[in-house]
C-alpha cells in the first residue's frame, strides 16, 4: 500500500510518521514475499508497539489541540488497534512465526491505513486549517 496525499492531515510531522507506517507495511510485504518474514517478524511487531505508543500520543493531542470533532473516535480506534496487535504478540509468543498471521497483519495493517488514516485522521485537516478558538 502506497502513501498518497489523500492520506495528508495537515500536519507535517504527523503526516511523515503515518508515510513511516505505510513503508513499515510495504518492507515486510517484500520481506515475506522474499521468504525472509519469519527473521523479521518479531522485530516488526516490536517496532509497531513502539511506533504505535510514540504516534498514537501524538495524533491524539494534535486532534484535541485542533478541536478536531473525531477524537474520540480516533483514541478508541487506536486502542482497538493496540488490542488487535496485542493478538499478534500474544500468537507469536506462544507459536512463534506462523505464515498465515504474518500475512493477516500485513493486511490488518493496510486496511488500518486505507480506512483509519483515510477516514478518521484526515478529519484533521480541516480542524488544522480553521482557527483554534
Amino acid at each position: 500500500m502506497k502513501w498518497s496525499d489523500r492520506y495528508a492531515t495537515g500536519i507535517e510531522q504527523l503526516d511523515a510518521q503515518h508515510r513511516t507506517l505505510f513503508q513499515m507495511s510495504e518492507d515486510y510485504r517484500d520481506s515475506l514475499s522474499e521468504g525472509k518474514g519469519e527473521r523479521t517478524y518479531g522485530v516488526l511487531l516490536q517496532m509497531l508497539e513502539a511506533y504505535a505508543r510514540a504516534h498514537f500520543g501524538f495524533e491524539e493531542q494534535c486532534m484535541y489541540r485542533y478541536q478536531c470533532p473525531v477524537a474520540q473516535t480516533n483514541r478508541a480506534a487506536h486502542a482497538r488497534f493496540i488490542a488487535a496487535l496485542g493478538g499478534f504478540r500474544t500468537r507469536y509468543a506462544a507459536a512463534g512465526f506462523v505464515m498465515a498471521d504474518a500475512e493477516q497483519l500485513v493486511e490488518f495493517l493496510d486496511g488500518w491505513l486505507d480506512d483509519h488514516i483515510g477516514r478518521i485522521d484526515v478529519e484533521l485537516k480541516q480542524s488544522v486549517e480553521k482557527p483554534i478558538g
